[in-house]
């Protein structure tokens, strides 16, 4: 095998170990959140998720956004500089985060104030300490991947998350079953975070020294920061991880806002501070539908931005229409079948089926969330990241502007609505943006209509089974297990006439099969079963 085919291999390696990396850290992000709401209560949940946006911020720009510019401006430049952009970046990182983590320890109390609720003092200080971990992880991320090697950051990635779930977990059921309240399992979970922060990079570090005792520089280098280098990953390393963010921005409006309007309109603050909790109950129930389409998006930006600079313009047309029906056809099936289902899914993930109108109204939000995430993938591998950024803050504001407006009039669902029609706003841009590039393919009549017979299909069939086991067992509505098997056998109804009905119809093409990694045999399973 010649360099540049063991290059090639290497680099398909590292984007496999990525993907898995991505999709064990998207689960464990989405399912650890229901055991915690189970020890923490509603109001555990509702402090732990008016701090997560901190954490979430921070780890991002940690994970996807600065390590893919370093590892960038190490790819661009002879290996002599790579230990200046190295040192460059750490000190940078490192005066920047402890700025910031000055800034907002201090005014914690100003920031709880405007939360409307002086309790999360503690707490946010607590999680204003992850901030040291942007340098470490960062610089050490992006070292290995500007040296074309991935295993160490999915390693590190994977092991951060598994020490963080535990160790949050573990503080949260310490700190709950001695008696010390919701607000210090808030604290205990942000010091878990941090605690997994740092285990990750401890893993990297390992990696780094093994590294370094087998390979010895042999370079002189100029050790002094390179500004044009900090502004480099300051402002791209933003720009990257941006789409990533949108949800975490939401978040964060809604930790700003929601309560404060809820006691502006008359609730008092421990009812209030339960709705906010059974409210967050949607974002892990968001999470768990979008993974498999944020792990898909993983694998586009590569494809699109290579047969992009092959100039196949044929190829980046089908890739990028094949990579946005799979996505709305994952996200409107689960769109749709949380809202049928959403009662028991509620009962049997957080103990009762409060609000479950507002988490169905929430759960809408997958389908627009999986359609922007690929349509920015699309737009990344198309080199038009900028694209994404404006499209975000386009819909920040809309959030914004509908918590302020609605939230007062509905509360919760209020907030819930604003989600959906901003995720939606943010879709439809990227959309409109990516036909007036001439990368879709326009969508049939016949397809069409066949995407809504098989959702409506999907839907149909859920309901009535859900009925009728409601019909024949009518206190399981209030029964965990029994809930669990009405959720979970409902899911699985569902999935089988949705799949049955893609196949039956052929909403995929032989073709279109075949673009797809590992789904050739797929096609001619599909063409033997159903006919000439």
């Amino acid at each position: 095998m010649d360099s540049a085919a063991k290059k090639s291999n290497k680099l398909w390696q590292g984007a496999v170990y990525l993907s898995l990396a991505a999709i064990v850290i998207k689960i464990l992000s989405a399912v650890y959140r229901v055991p915690y709401q189970n020890i923490a209560g509603d109001v555990g949940f509702y402090v732990y998720q008016q701090i997560y946006p901190v954490y979430g911020i921070a780890i991002l720009l940690s994970t996807y956004g600065f390590p893919v510019i370093i590892s960038k401006l190490m790819s661009e430049r002879e290996s002599a500089k790579h230990e200046q952009i190295i040192k460059s970046a750490f000190f940078s990182l490192f005066l920047i985060s402890f700025f910031v983590f000055i800034v907002f320890y201090v005014n914690a109390p100003f920031l709880a104030n405007v939360m409307g609720d002086e309790l999360l003092i503690t707490p946010l200080r607590a999680v204003s300490f992850t901030f040291f971990v942007i340098p470490l992880l960062s610089v050490m991320r992006g070292y290995f991947q500007g040296k074309e090697e991935m295993l160490p950051t999915a390693v590190s990635q994977v092991t951060e998350q598994i020490t963080r779930v535990c160790a949050i977990l573990l503080f949260t059921y310490f700190l709950m079953s001695s008696g010390f309240g919701p607000y210090a399992a808030g604290t205990g979970a942000a010091i878990g975070s941090v605690i997994g922060g740092f285990i990750g990079f401890i893993v990297l570090y390992s990696y780094y020294i093994k590294q370094k005792g087998t390979v010895q520089s042999q370079h002189q280098t100029n050790n002094r920061i390179c500004f044009e280098k900090v502004k480099t990953i300051l402002v791209q390393g933003t720009m990257v991880c941006f789409s990533s963010l949108i949800l975490i921005i939401f978040q964060l409006i809604d930790s700003v806002t929601v309560l404060r309007f809820l006691l502006e309109s008359g609730i008092h603050i421990e009812i209030a501070k339960v709705s906010k909790g059974i409210f967050d109950r949607g974002q892990p129930l968001i999470q768990m539908g979008t993974i498999i389409t944020t792990s898909f998006s993983l694998i586009v930006v590569p494809l699109i931005a290579k047969v992009k600079l092959g100039g196949r313009g044929d190829l980046v047309q089908k890739y990028s229409s094949l990579s946005l029906k799979i996505s709305f056809l994952v996200g409107a099936a689960a769109s749709i079948g949380l809202a049928v289902i959403i009662e028991p899914t509620n009962v049997m993930l957080f103990k009762d089926n409060q609000d479950s109108v507002v988490l169905a109204v929430m759960g809408l939000a997958i389908v627009f969330t999986a359609l922007f995430l690929t349509s920015s993938a699309i737009l990344h591998g198309l080199n038009k990241v900028y694209v994404t950024v404006i499209h975000v803050i386009v819909g920040t504001l809309i959030k914004l502007l509908l918590n302020v407006v609605l939230v007062p009039i509905l509360g919760t669902l209020g907030a819930a609505i604003a989600t959906v029609v901003a995720c939606a706003v943010c879709a439809t841009l990227n959309l409109i943006f990516l036909s007036r590039l001439q990368v879709l393919q326009r969508v049939s009549f016949s397809i069409g209509s066949k995407v809504v017979i098989s959702l409506i299909a999907l839907g149909t069939v859920t309901y009535l089974w859900k009925k009728t086991n409601f019909i024949i067992f009518d206190e399981l509505l209030y029964s965990r297990i029994g809930s669990s098997f009405v959720a979970l056998s409902s899911v699985a109804i569902g999935i089988t006439v949705f799949l049955i009905f893609i196949i039956v119809s052929k909403l995929f093409s032989e073709q279109e099969l075949e673009y797809l990694p590992k789904v050739g045999k797929l096609a001619v399973f599909m063409q033997s079963k159903i006919g000439k």
